[in-house]
């Protein structure tokens, strides 16, 4: 269970037989059917998680990275839909989006709930197209500036090079810098409605739209698959659909779930399995974590994989039932205790700069082993302000 979670609470640590674990995988693998009452309880104070993308733009971006990284910390801990939370988290790294940039300080939010949360137990294909789409998205990786060629301008590389490379293909997956420029191509024309676009109702900003005087019509080839002429917009369309279920595409996302739930550097055959359901599901994540938690690594496997500063703080939270107390006046990112401490590690959620994400990997987290010992300590000792253990 605690391969699924960062860490079982107190109250629900008992039978781990076979059927037991069996069992648990399946529910968490159903989340909607899970009563997640308790934690929602606790949500009801930040008030602006909910709220539509133009709204977002009313409220100080601060305090909207200080509700969204609380709320992220309290679903974590009080969460019983935890593999959807591990999920959330991973799927956040790998359409790593950094809050400071620009708009993406009102409209990560609704990224968050949007994009990550809504299908990060959906369809591969489903949650890349979200992605693309995005505000967001397209604000961090600058698919808002992507025009056509002209005199004054030429399409932006940016989100096409990290689609491929990222996002989908990988870093080897075969594919050239005409490839990428030939995406770039197709995605010209996308435009996010901005703060200082003329628009005087709040519904109107954040919105996405297509203009088609600045989008390329032209016929483009991308991995050998011919995108003809006069798709319009459907161009997003069709680049997604060569992408997103393409071979490499499985191969690479079949080795991030692996050294996440594996180890650092998952056995081929394994990786080759989760691959093969990724193709065979159509990209549907249950069903490739399913089979995932079939492999004899992932059931075998002990001890190969090294906590990152946020889920350490996590697993410490839920091991010990702490109870926080999230309605003090320090709830401010850069002055609550656990704030501190995840800025301190560098693991502060939303703020990875680069669009690669918080690395899953052991070595670039080791300089952080103090800094947890540190908190350990003091969470034992109840030294930490808003956060108390029972220690009867």
């Amino acid at each position: 269970e605690r391969k699924l979670s960062d860490y079982e609470r107190v109250s629900s640590l008992g039978e781990t037989t076979g059927e037991a674990i069996e069992a648990y995988i399946k529910e968490q693998l159903q989340p909607d059917k899970i009563d997640d009452s308790f934690c929602d309880f606790y949500l009801r104070c930040f008030e602006t998680l909910a709220l539509p993308r133009g709204e977002l733009f009313e409220y100080q971006e601060k305090l909207l990275l200080t509700e969204l990284t609380c709320a992220t910390l309290m679903r974590a801990v009080l969460s019983e839909r935890q593999l959807q939370e591990v999920m959330i988290q991973f799927w956040t790294d790998h359409f790593n989006i950094d809050q400071s940039k620009g708009d993406c300080r009102w409209l990560k939010v609704w990224d968050d709930r949007e994009v990550i949360r809504k299908h990060a137990l959906g369809k591969f294909p489903e949650l890349l197209r979200a992605s693309a789409l995005s505000p967001a998205m397209l604000w961090y990786l600058d698919g808002r500036k992507n025009v056509k060629e002209n005199q004054e301008d030429r399409p932006n590389e940016n989100y096409a090079r990290e689609l491929l490379e990222l996002h989908t293909l990988g870093v080897h997956g075969g594919y050239t810098q005409d490839d990428v420029e030939q995406v770039a191509r197709c995605l010209t024309g996308w435009r996010v409605q901005g703060r200082k676009s003329g628009n005087f109702y709040a519904s109107n900003i954040g919105k996405v739209g297509f203009r088609k005087d600045l989008h390329d019509d032209g016929e483009k080839k991308i991995l050998d698959w011919v995108v003809p002429a006069g798709l319009g917009k459907g161009d997003l369309d069709r680049v997604l659909d060569i992408v997103s279920l393409h071979p490499s595409t499985a191969k690479h996302i079949a080795t991030k779930l692996c050294i996440r739930f594996i180890a650092d550097e998952p056995p081929q055959d394994a990786v080759s399995t989760v691959a093969a359901s990724f193709q065979r599901s159509g990209g549907d994540i249950c069903r490739i974590l399913h089979t995932l938690f079939q492999t004899d690594q992932f059931q075998d496997n002990r001890g190969n994989k090294f906590k990152r500063p946020f889920n350490f703080l996590v697993s410490s939270l839920r091991a010990t039932g702490a109870t926080i107390n999230q309605t003090n006046d320090s709830w401010h990112l850069d002055h609550h205790p656990l704030g501190k401490y995840f800025l301190r590690m560098g693991d502060a959620p939303f703020q990875y700069p680069t669009p690669d994400g918080y690395p899953q990997e052991i070595s670039p987290w080791l300089c952080t082993l103090l800094w947890c010992w540190d908190f350990a300590l003091k969470l034992s000792q109840n030294e930490i302000e808003s956060i108390k253990i029972d220690k009867q």
